[in-house]
Formats: structure tokens, sequence, C-alpha cells
């Protein structure tokens, strides 16, 4: 016995008549007798009481009635639930980025992108490249902002690319560096870096420190530390420099001053990446939406 069988019966139940019914659920008359007979010899209790002329329920017709209906308005519940929760899962979408909450202006980006797509329910994480990176190699997030290096070699991944940005450093408002809006590479060959190590992004850690040191910096002597937060409080405390992306510089920042590096040979390209396999319509209409934004290079 199946829902088909069930609205069968329900149908001779309401009509009172296998011919109606059958002209319902567009079925000959002989295959609606059939159904019937099979639903009662299954019960093993006599549903209905046909003769020639009429056709009425038994008591136990009345009462599985009833419970058909019951059970077919389950199902239909079932299913719209279902439909929802499927609706809310594809209109999730996780979004993943390294750096300060106000990396290349991101929050006016997804505000932006809810304000015109708002049945989008989002989710923003801040983490390391490299944790962001597993996240989305497994799953557990629809899209990040990445260093192009760190994803290249993942062949599960798609990207498209941002902006190129530039290098500043972070310093002490008390150094003499903070004087200075922009510096040479070899004006700062003495100094402590102080770096992020990303986390196990060591692909993007290796071309970073690549460009540091052929632009002139001591990178054999830098300290690398958990956390980006961390570069910024031991830069803040005079403890060395850190060198940042550009886009990572926070306007009025009240324990560090920036100083952008003067040379092209110091920077990151940045890419939004996805999986292959997930094929949430939100991630295309995320991906398209970064297309078209004016991304202002550092």
């Amino acid at each position: 016995m199946d829902l088909f069988d069930l609205k069968c019966f329900l149908s001779v139940a309401k009509h009172l008549n296998l011919s109606l019914a059958a002209k319902e659920m567009f079925i000959s008359q002989p295959s609606m007798s059939i159904k019937i007979n099979g639903i009662e010899e299954d019960f093993g209790v006599k549903l209905l009481n046909r003769t020639r002329h009429k056709v009425e329920l038994t008591p136990a017709g009345e009462s599985a009635q009833k419970d058909f209906a019951n059970i077919l308005e389950y199902y239909e519940k079932a299913k719209i639930e279902a439909k929802k929760i499927s609706e809310s899962r594809n209109n999730h979408l996780y979004i993943g980025y390294h750096g300060p909450t106000e990396w290349a202006n991101i929050h006016e980006l997804v505000q932006a992108f809810h304000k015109k797509f708002s049945y989008i329910e989002i989710d923003m994480v801040v983490a390391t490249w490299g944790a962001l990176t597993y996240d989305l190699v497994n799953g557990r997030l629809d899209v990040m902002f990445n260093e192009q290096s760190e994803i290249d070699d993942i062949p599960v991944l798609n990207s498209v690319f941002l902006f190129r940005d530039y290098a500043a450093i972070a310093v002490s408002k008390s150094s003499p560096l903070a004087q200075y809006d922009q510096i040479k590479p070899e004006c700062l060959k003495k100094e402590k870096i102080i770096m992020s190590n990303n986390k196990n992004a060591l692909r993007s850690l290796r071309q970073i420190n690549e460009r540091l040191s052929q632009a002139g910096f001591d990178m054999e002597n830098a300290r690398l530390v958990d956390h980006y937060d961390t570069t910024i409080a031991m830069a803040s405390a005079g403890m060395g420099i850190a060198p940042i992306p550009r886009s990572f510089k926070i306007a009025g920042h009240q324990s560090v001053s920036y100083v952008d590096i003067d040379s092209d040979k110091v920077y990151e390209d940045f890419v939004l990446a996805w999986h292959n396999n997930n094929e949430k319509p939100a991630i295309h209409l995320f991906t398209d939406f970064c297309k078209q934004h004016e991304w202002q290079g550092h």
C-alpha cells in the first residue's frame, strides 16, 4: 500500500461512488475496485459495504478515513518542512576572511550584498588563512577571501582574482618611523620584523617571506607569532615593525601608525575562493557581486 492507494480510498470515501472516485484519480473503475480490495485485505477488515446501488463506510472505514487523511496531511507537512530546511541551507552563506574587521571595507560589501539579497542569511568567520582554507576544503565555509598563493595548488577550489594589495608596516606611534607616509625598504633593514605565521598557511607565508626578502628585509631573524592581532600589539609596544597588506590598515588606530613600503616587490594578490562541489546558488550570486565590486588597489 502506498500514498496513491490512500488517496484512492479517500476519494471513494468522499464520493461514496467507485465510478466518480476512479474518474477523480484518473484510473478505471475495475482498477479502483482492485485497490480497495487490496487495502481491505491488508487491513483484514471490511472498510466499505458495496452493493450495485450504493457504497457505505463501515465503522472501521470511517476510522481509516480519518487516519488516512492525517497520514497524508503529515506527509505534506513533512515535504514542506524538508523544503524549508533545504532552502534555508541553500540560502545561508558562510564567508571567511583574515585580518581586521574593516579589511578592505568588507563590512560595506557584505552589507550591500545583503541589502540586495535580503533572503540570504550570512555568517562571517574571521580566522587565519590556514584555518579558513582548511574549512573551505572541508565544506565548513562557502566562500573565503584568500591570498592567491595559498590556494593555487588545491584542485578542489575555484577562485576569482579581486585585487593586488601592496605592503605597509605598522609601527609604534612613538617610533621615529611614524612620521613618514612612505618609506624605502632599504631604510628598514635593521628593523626587527614581526609577522603572523597564519597558522598552517605555508604557501602564502613562503611567498610573502620571499617577496620581503627580495625587497631587502631581514627575514632570517623575523619573529613569527600565531595571530595577526599579536603582531599589531607587539608593534604598538615598540618590539619591532609589522609588515601588513595596506588593506589591513585601520583609520585612526589608537596604538600604531602605518607607513607604506615604497616597493612593488612586496604585494599580496587577493582572491575569492569556493569549493568546486558546492552548488549553493548564493555562492554564484556573491561571486558575481564581488566581481562587479570596485576593489581599490592599496
